[in-house]
């Protein structure tokens, strides 16, 4: 068979397939499967939408929880720095009072 011939076999039987298919889609038949593939489609679009947003909040809680704990660890660690800090300045000057009665005195009062 010459290349024209079949060229023209092979688009012959392509035009016989498309003409077959558009009517076994313009069926009665065809539109009900349509219809049907059709609310399939949504329904797995409505089930990835929900599916989202339930994600996106879940996700947006966990971040709310995660910022509400850093902010409660950061309160923590404030509270003692500034603990840490009153009993440093209380201990210095604890020690200024020593050393300025050692000072004074010129002795500790404390015997070896």
């Amino acid at each position: 068979m010459k290349k024209n011939s079949k060229i023209a076999v092979i688009a012959g039987l392509g035009a016989i397939a498309g003409g077959v298919a558009g009517y076994m889609l313009n069926s009665d038949k065809g539109r009900e499967k349509r219809q049907q593939a059709s609310d399939v489609i949504k329904e797995q679009k409505d089930k990835a939408t929900s599916l989202a947003g339930d994600l996106a909040d879940k996700a947006k809680n966990a971040a709310s929880d995660l910022g509400a704990k850093a902010k409660q660890a950061m309160t923590s660690v404030s509270n003692k720095a500034e603990q840490v800090k009153e009993d440093v300045t209380d201990g210095v000057g604890q020690l200024k009072a020593k050393a300025d009665k050692i000072g004074t005195n010129g002795h500790t009062g404390i015997s070896a």
